[in-house]
């Protein structure tokens, strides 16, 4: 129905209430980008953090020990976090990145809404895509993000655009995310170093 933001997803015919504020999503894509998930561990903690029955990875595995199709609850969330939109078949690059992009994205999300949206208590999924998709196309963010697209698809960058990517790799490139192992090392090397200097 137009103008209704879901709180519910249908699987096999049931209807199951969701867990739809926006902070809940951003928890899905920290999941879906941890190196340490197996792809079947990453859909487990998916539907945990979203569908209100689940509090555990353990209550998603004995419910589909009981019969809850874990693959159509699985669609059901794409379409959930895509608003409704069809799967595209063929997978793109990423052009953004919550983790890195943090706080360029608040702070344009922030000028649509009018507000400081992390602090709201409670915001559905949609709403905080509608906010995004209304950013500025002049903000610092979306320039970057127009930058990465370019480089993704193999296209020359504009005089002003590969002048800012030389200066500012480290906010253009989309780093992958680290191991537990990677993350400890670099702890270790930072004691050291607070050790010595």
């Amino acid at each position: 129905m137009i103008g209704v933001l879901p709180e519910t997803l249908t699987v096999c015919g049931a209807e199951y209430t969701i867990r739809s504020d926006y902070r809940n999503v951003l928890q899905v894509f920290e999941a879906f980008s941890d190196p340490e998930l197996e792809p079947g561990e990453k859909w487990t903690v998916a539907i945990y953090l979203l569908f209100e029955d689940f509090s555990c990875a353990d209550d998603v595995e004995e419910a589909a020990r009981d019969g809850f199709d874990v693959n159509e609850a699985a669609k059901q969330i794409t379409w959930f976090i895509s608003m409704g939109k069809e799967n595209k078949k063929d997978r793109e690059l990423p052009v953004y990145d919550w983790v890195q992009d943090e706080q360029m994205i608040f702070s344009a999300v922030n000028k649509v809404a009018g507000k400081e949206v992390r602090e709201v208590e409670y915001m559905h999924w949609w709403t905080l895509s509608g906010y995004l998709n209304g950013v500025d196309k002049e903000d610092i963010w979306t320039f970057i993000v127009g930058i990465r697209d370019k480089l993704n698809h193999g296209k020359k960058l504009e005089s002003h655009e590969r002048e800012f990517y030389q200066k500012n790799r480290d906010l253009v490139d989309i780093k992958p995310p680290k191991t537990e192992e990677e993350l400890q090392q670099e702890a270790e090397r930072r004691e050291i170093l607070d050790e010595v200097l």
